[in-house]
């Protein structure tokens, strides 16, 4: 596994551009919606989006890392690869019916909260159904992908879906504002997918990637490998994908719906801090989960990640330096916030990077001791509450900070502790 070979770094590059395209063309259109969507209209769609996220959080429950270790490095065999990844969505599509149970009630007390009624709103909400039925299907043609190593494919359908959504998003916004815009974003988001999806199936088609099954003794050998890796990974899942969407979460019932449009208005910033994210997950994660274990392992493992951190510390020195120019991407309406853009960097790199220790481990299998990052979550967020309470944009934004960093520092103090014992495992045999 060398960090720097030639091939490597012609991959990073080719994936990193087209991953670079698409933020551009993600948040473009995110800042198009945040500059031309009235603040009580951004409200609802943040809020909406948040419950898409949290849909599609609940069909996971550790289940999205469990695809990589059961291939492991039988990542040559189409047919195993297609068995093993459809063993494993197959339980996520039954996981999201219970999470309609949980999802339903939030987004009917909260959109009686605010108001937000009307047959727009009501489409715009069926559309997020929608959109979570088919980016599921889509995740897993992007898992069978990514596990074959088909990167230039992936590259070529990630571009497309990005060009159709950025247009059809531009359509949208270039009509007069109605109570059906939202809907109409909401449509753009699902109509990226479906591209996707056929372009999927074109390609699985002439590849001749079909319809493969696991065997009785094999899907019995999967679940239970399942079971190992996914188990310890429950209550953590359920509880990160929940705190993935707090702070919209308590400001949708706590707040008011011009503090729902500014969390969402700030996560459109957030947008710089996914490409590297996004290059890890199609470049890093299958490599580090199919090498060897040895002292080049561990060794490559802490350049890797010294060279993320450090990248994020320099994206956070940006906010720091020059919030006015990152406030001037949303608009005049959001001009009051230019003081606390350090605050939602600082909360978003800390979380990028807990996320970026937590694949590290789960890609090994190494999912043990998990839950008790619940326990030091809750703690701390306990203790802000207590101490600071919830009252304006900057203690939301603080209290998201504070969970970020309790994350942050467990998630990277369990790494190191597996570090020493892959150092010590990799050294033992010589």
């Amino acid at each position: 596994m060398k960090l720097l070979s030639r091939q490597r770094l012609r991959q990073i590059f080719m994936v990193g551009g087209v991953e670079s395209f698409g933020v551009i063309l993600s948040g473009i259109a995110g800042l198009l919606i945040v500059n031309v969507l009235p603040k009580e209209q951004y409200a609802a769609y943040t809020f909406l989006i948040a419950c898409t996220t949290l849909m599609m959080g609940i069909t996971d429950l550790g289940l999205a890392h469990c695809c990589l270790p059961v291939v492991g490095q039988r990542n040559r065999d189409v047919p195993w690869v297609v068995a093993a990844c459809h063993h494993v969505f197959h339980k996520r599509w039954v996981l999201l019916s219970a999470g309609l149970l949980i999802i339903v009630p939030y987004w009917y007390f909260t959109s009686r909260q605010h108001g937000w009624t009307g047959p727009g709103y009501w489409l715009a909400s069926v559309l997020v159904l929608g959109v979570v039925l088919v980016q599921l299907r889509e995740h897993y043609a992007t898992t069978v992908l990514l596990i074959l190593a088909q990167i230039s494919t992936l590259n070529r359908i990630t571009f497309a879906s990005y060009g159709v959504r950025i247009a059809l998003v531009a359509a949208v916004l270039l009509l007069p504002m109605t109570a059906y815009s939202t809907a109409g974003l909401i449509t753009a988001t699902a109509g990226a997918s479906l591209v996707a999806l056929m372009l999927y199936g074109r390609h699985f088609h002439q590849q001749g990637i079909g319809t493969h099954r696991l065997g009785a003794d094999d899907a019995r050998r999967v679940d239970g490998e399942i079971l190992r890796i996914a188990k310890p990974l429950v209550l953590p899942a359920v509880f990160y994908q929940v705190q993935g969407v707090v702070t919209v979460f308590i400001v949708s019932l706590f707040g008011t719906a011009n503090m729902v449009a500014e969390v969402g208005a700030f996560g459109r910033l957030a947008m710089a801090l996914v490409v590297v994210d996004r290059v890890a997950n199609v470049l890093l994660f299958p490599a580090i989960a199919r090498a060897p274990a040895g002292p080049r392992f561990v060794r490559v493992l802490a350049q890797i990640h010294g060279l993320y951190l450090l990248a994020m510390g320099c994206t956070f020195l940006t906010s720091l330096l020059f919030p006015q120019y990152w406030i001037l991407l949303l608009g005049e309406q959001y001009r009051s916030m230019t003081p606390l853009v350090w605050m939602m960097f600082l909360s978003s790199l800390l979380g990028n990077a807990a996320g970026f220790a937590f694949r590290t481990l789960t890609v090994r299998g190494a999912t043990a001791r998990q839950s008790f990052s619940i326990v030091a979550t809750l703690v701390t967020q306990v203790l802000y509450l207590w101490l600071v309470g919830i009252s304006d944009l900057k203690s939301v934004l603080g209290f998201g900070l504070a969970s970020s960093a309790a994350s942050f520092v467990f998630q990277y103090s369990l790494l190191l502790a597996c570090w020493r014992e892959w150092r010590t495992e990799a050294v033992s045999p010589a």
